[in-house]
């Protein structure tokens, strides 16, 4: 893939911020219970921006996976697990030492590991672990992408949905599991390949109105859902199972948005603040909670500073302007711009 989509950039962008939104309301949906009414207003933006984490999988594997140039498998894992694992280990650290330095928490050198090992350092830092494995798999998920043909690759991503998106329903509504788990198809890896499948085979925009009623529906089945799952829920008790990355209600938004902006590609044109912001999503992505938190401890501002119709917005724009801000200066300076790819 030699071009640059300038669809892709801005739909970066509009994850990254999404993210950050995400961030902010959820704190108020994990310390509130559906008697409050901050609860109903912080899901009404919860269940529609869910979307976001997925299309970074789908841009991934669209970008990866349908590039034209050949390379060895040594060569695209040594270019690509240097840009996440070094950062991983640098932000890692960093959240350690705030678990220790701000939390009080007490580590031996082998709990530090252990807790490394096993993503148990940072709560979204999650995300890291994830795409470096997509990338180990990267290489040879390109062998289908390149050797399956339309209908082939339709199949395997109908499955992908059987198994992801809806087997897990049978548990949690009717109490027994399949023998056949939804394991086999990793959620992940089927966001990542479709996101290749969709550049390779774009869906006709006829298709479009119908992806809009389904993402408006799953909306409304995700606001309702977690309603439902969480009434009469003490507030450290929150169940996130219509938050799921992988349920139907957000595969169904997460297509009509990446679509969506497919079919706006001939009207979207490059623009400088919205590449250089795309450049930095990375950095965005692992710094945005200390700078939610030092808002919070330095200057009293949080998602419930005033009332959250205000608070909400205003918390998260200042989170992505200051990461935005910090990644941008961490990025021109020699050796630190690897932490920050």
């Amino acid at each position: 893939m030699a071009r640059r989509y300038d669809y892709m950039d801005w739909l970066r962008v509009l994850s990254i911020f999404v993210v950050v939104g995400i961030h902010v309301v959820s704190k108020i949906i994990n310390t509130t219970t559906t008697d409050d009414w901050i609860w109903h207003f912080a899901n009404m933006f919860d269940a529609g921006l869910r979307w976001c984490v997925p299309v970074f999988f789908m841009l991934s594997g669209a970008l990866l996976l349908t590039r034209d140039k050949e390379e060895s498998v040594s060569e695209f894992l040594k270019k690509r697990l240097s840009k996440v694992v070094i950062p991983l280990i640098f932000w890692s650290f960093i959240y350690t030492l705030y678990n220790i330095y701000e939390l009080e928490e007490s580590y031996t050198a082998y709990e530090i590991l252990v807790q490394f090992l096993t993503d148990d350092i940072y709560y979204h830092l999650w995300f890291l672990y994830t795409i470096t494995g997509l990338y180990i798999m990267a290489p040879f998920l390109k062998l289908l992408v390149v050797h399956m043909d339309k209908k082939t690759f339709q199949a395997f991503l109908l499955f992908w949905i059987i198994f992801s998106c809806f087997l897990p329903f049978l548990p949690k509504f009717f109490e027994f599991e399949l023998a056949l788990t939804p394991g086999l198809f990793e959620p992940y890896i089927g966001y990542f390949l479709l996101g290749a499948y969709l550049v390779l085979y774009p869906v006709p925009k006829k298709y479009l109105l119908p992806l809009g009623a389904l993402a408006i529906a799953s909306y409304f089945v995700t606001l309702w859902g977690t309603y439902y799952l969480n009434a009469g829920l003490p507030a450290d008790e929150f169940d996130d199972f219509f938050y799921e990355h992988y349920r139907p209600n957000a595969l169904f938004i997460t297509l009509f948005i990446f679509i969506g902006f497919q079919h706006m590609s001939k009207k979207i044109k490059p623009n400088a603040l919205i590449t250089r912001i795309s450049t930095a999503t990375f950095g965005i992505y692992v710094i945005h909670p200390l700078i939610q938190i030092y808002l919070n401890k330095f200057f009293g501002l949080n998602e419930t500073t005033f009332n959250p119709i205000i608070s909400v917005p205003l918390v998260w724009l200042l989170i992505f302007i200051i990461s935005f801000g910090i990644i941008l200066a961490m990025q021109k300076l020699p050796v630190v711009n690897r932490l920050v790819p």
